[in-house]
């Protein structure tokens, strides 16, 4: 009797477990429904082990997380780029790159804070202002190939993953 008691209990909590996960995948593909690249939101999502147990405030977070650590992974490249250019209108335009992201850091950091708070049309500006550092780093670069393209698309996509999540949080 107790083995068929403690086989019903197995059954019962892989079933409860598994629902739990396809919940929480479900709450994923909501929370990116918005997006601009779903596929990008998704996966940068599902790629935080965090965000299995996470409602729409805790993707939120963590897509703000995900978005402050790719700008400083850019800030720090194009630190590097920096030292390395002797051209003197490269050289400009990857300092106004750095102003650039040093802000939109800020405004990341600002809208977590406003996030925590659920103040999410502050969430939603701040981060509509961070999204702009990348498309601001490419305009110095017009007379030249910019060296961050990619870099610069990759940080807006974690933005964008923010926007979409922190607007589904909201209710919009």
């Amino acid at each position: 009797m107790k083995s068929i008691t403690s086989f019903c209990f197995v059954i019962v909590s892989a079933l409860f477990l598994n629902q739990i996960n396809t919940a929480t995948a479900d709450l994923i593909t909501t929370a990116c429904g918005t997006a601009l690249d779903k596929k990008f939101c998704e996966s940068s999502l599902r790629s935080q082990p965090e965000s299995k147990k996470a409602d729409l405030n805790g993707l939120a977070r963590i897509a703000l997380k995900l978005a402050s650590t790719n700008g400083n992974k850019v800030q720090n490249q194009v630190s590097q780029l920096l030292k390395k250019e002797s051209d003197k209108n490269r050289k400009a335009a990857l300092r106004d790159c750095v102003e650039n992201y040093q802000s939109a850091l800020e405004q990341i950091k600002n809208s977590a804070t406003a996030l925590a708070s659920k103040l999410y049309s502050d969430v939603n500006t701040w981060i509509s202002a961070a999204m702009s550092a990348g498309a601001s780093c490419e305009e110095g670069f017009k007379s030249s190939q910019s060296p961050l393209t990619k870099s610069n698309s990759e940080f807006g996509s974690y933005c964008g993953t923010a926007l979409a999540v922190t607007n589904k949080a909201s209710g919009s």
